[in-house]
């Protein structure tokens, strides 16, 4: 029998008539739909199936799932597999006549694959065990290295004591101050910043316990995000983000991600070229080792030379997702994410010049001023949450107050100066753990100084919205239950970078 003709997507027009009439379902399976925001108001059938319930049950386009509290998860693989067993998603997915569903995870693992197999869904992501390959930040940059994208000066090695770290870092030229990363680690939990031996011996056994650690000179650097898409038409580019890290309201981890900036003045048109170039480089570079799809680099700019060096990279959809899709290009274009399902559906082809429309993003990519701060719990001590804001429309008031405008689930209905929008993740009667996430806020202004922290507009923003939460402490059966799980974290984070 002669296959039929694939169907020929020739403009940004095309593709959004071909998701605006997709008849077969796509599942976005992770603990929030944060990372996914608003797609369903581009791809039809798309449904976020989801465990924290952000939005009091009215969104129209999350399945939520009810936490028996029969166990703690210890990441987010536990909850998507916890999704995949509930009696409700699994009729859901029957329910589809016979149509194979198109399933979407932040993380995953052999587990999930297995499951989804059995239950009829294809997972449009690459095999897991490639995606864990790649996401090493040894094997990150060696491709870097082979793609003619450098990292920070650095080495890849063992490291068994501060004497040797020592020796290694002055062979290497590295100087006398350091940043060393082990291969795996989210959020910044597994950089580490070592000035002196009292800073290493505060690490040392995370950092003797891996095989090798990436070993960089500590640079003077401002950070700076971007995702895009390997498919095989050519790499995708997203818009290029400032990033905040490492700020102490917002995330008790040094060198933790806790937000970003998208606007045209953060970076000169030289640094957009570069990172372009680089993020192009890196994206046909994975594309030929078997990667297909979206995923996201961290670039550091030496403010010292000016030169634009290989942060990280993260191979999947991340934290800056809702930035990039949300963004005000995407929103007269299209979002960066609809290329990974192209690139995914069989059944497609296009014609759209990728050269082109890089050149559109590098040019205006950045319109507008958008901003988004990830808040994090950053208090040692165990607490239970009493108030929790409602996610929705905000306003700034001349007190420094925040007022809710109006609840919903739409970022883009704030856009004014003095408007923003809260998407609630832990709410009122939560546990609220060291570490865990409580809110993530998008505005429209510029948030951080030339120094990469909070300047005075950010940081009214933050205390602003630290002031919509309010705890109590745990009382003696919730302390007893506590120590009986032996683990405080239930992680239930609806953002994972």
């Amino acid at each position: 029998m002669t296959p039929s003709p694939k169907k020929m997507l020739a403009s940004i027009a095309d593709i959004k008539r071909h998701f605006a009439e997709n008849d077969v379902p796509v599942y976005f399976i992770s603990a929030s739909n944060f990372n996914m925001m608003g797609m369903h108001d581009w791809v039809r059938n798309w449904l976020n199936i989801n465990l924290i319930d952000c939005f009091d049950g009215k969104h129209p386009h999350v399945l939520l799932v009810a936490d028996d509290h029969a166990q703690v998860f210890q990441g987010i693989e536990d909850i998507n597999t916890y999704l995949l067993n509930d009696a409700s998603v699994r009729a859901h997915v029957a329910q589809q006549k016979g149509i194979k569903g198109h399933a979407v995870f932040l993380f995953f693992d052999e587990k999930i694959e297995a499951m989804c197999a059995e239950m009829g869904l294809d997972i449009f992501l690459p095999k897991n065990s490639l995606v864990r390959e790649i996401d090493s930040k040894i094997v990150t940059t060696e491709i870097g290295n082979k793609a003619g994208v450098l990292s920070v000066p650095n080495v890849l090695t063992k490291i068994a004591s501060y004497p040797e770290l020592q020796r290694i870092a002055q062979q290497a030229n590295l100087g006398s101050r350091w940043v060393v990363q082990s291969a795996y680690g989210d959020s910044g939990k597994t950089t580490y910043f070592i000035a002196n031996e009292a800073d290493y011996q505060a690490v040392a056994d995370e950092i003797e316990s891996q095989d090798r650690v990436k070993v960089m000179r500590w640079v003077n650097c401002t950070g700076t995000a971007i995702e895009a898409c390997a498919t095989r038409w050519g790499t995708f580019v997203g818009p290029l983000l400032t990033e905040l890290i490492g700020i102490p309201s917002l995330t008790p981890y040094a060198g933790g991600w806790c937000g970003n900036e998208l606007y045209q003045e953060a970076f000169t048109i030289d640094i957009r070229k570069q990172v372009l170039q680089k993020t192009q480089a890196m994206g046909d570079a994975l594309y030929q080792r078997g990667y297909r799809g979206y995923f996201e680099l961290d670039y550091l700019i030496d403010l010292d030379n000016g030169e634009v060096y290989l942060g990280e990279l993260n191979a999947r959809i991340t934290g800056i997702s809702a930035m990039t899709n949300l963004s005000d290009f995407s929103t007269t274009h299209i979002p960066l994410f609809l290329f990974h399902l192209l690139e995914y559906d069989t059944n497609v082809e296009l014609s759209l010049d990728v050269n082109t429309f890089n050149q559109s993003v590098l040019t205006q990519g950045a319109t507008g001023t958008a901003a988004q701060v990830i808040l994090k719990y950053t208090d040692a001590p165990l607490t239970v949450v009493t108030h929790a804001p409602i996610s929705g429309v905000y306003v700034m008031k001349s007190d420094g107050q925040l007022s809710l405008k109006q609840a919903g689930v739409s970022r883009r209905e704030a856009l004014a100066a003095n408007e923003a929008y809260i998407l609630r993740i832990m709410p009122q009667g939560d546990y609220a753990y060291h570490g865990g996430d409580l809110a993530i806020l998008f505005l429209n202004q510029v948030i951080r100084d030339a120094k990469g922290q909070l300047n005075d507009v950010g940081e009214q923003w933050v205390r602003a919205l630290k002031q919509q939460f309010q705890y109590r402490p745990l009382n003696q059966v919730e302390r007893s239950a506590v120590e009986l799980a032996n683990n405080p974290a239930n992680v239930k984070s609806g953002r994972e970078q």
